[in-house]
């Protein structure tokens, strides 16, 4: 029998600059690759609330949920053992502020980006493609 996925939520959030730039939120996570703050779901927790809490735990920025991006599916080793994990994205707006980045949650930066400057910079692919999608969404092109 195949365990459950690992569930886990996150979001391309955006704000815009003082000059009404869109600036996209990255992270630095434990593994030294630049991508989109995410975490896994607390029990009896929706996608959109763990992705809210996340973002805000990893980063120290509040943002709002404005819909659904992408799932994203891949293999993860832990615990000793392969198993699936799902993050679902979200397309979310945050007021600008400085992000702090969670330390004590292997966050070594945090970081608002050009959407140029954040492509180039995300690690991994899958990563890139759902920050296209919240780029299309937002009429944004790069």
């Amino acid at each position: 029998m195949s365990q459950k996925p690992v569930r886990a939520a996150g979001a391309v959030v955006y704000t815009r600059g003082d000059d009404g730039s869109l600036l996209l939120l990255l992270i630095k996570d434990r593994y030294g690759a630049w991508t989109l703050p995410k975490g896994h779901l607390e029990p009896d927790e929706t996608e959109e609330t763990a992705a809210v809490r996340e973002i805000a735990e990893e980063t120290g920025i509040a943002c709002a949920i404005e819909g659904p991006l992408a799932r994203v599916c891949y293999p993860v080793f832990k615990g000793g053992v392969w198993r699936d994990k799902e993050v679902t994205y979200f397309l979310a707006r945050a007021d600008y502020a400085i992000p702090v980045p969670a330390q004590d949650e292997g966050i070594s930066e945090a970081l608002w980006m050009a959407p140029a400057e954040a492509l180039a910079t995300i690690t991994y692919s899958q990563v890139r493609d759902v920050t296209r999608q919240a780029l299309a969404a937002l009429g944004e092109r790069v």
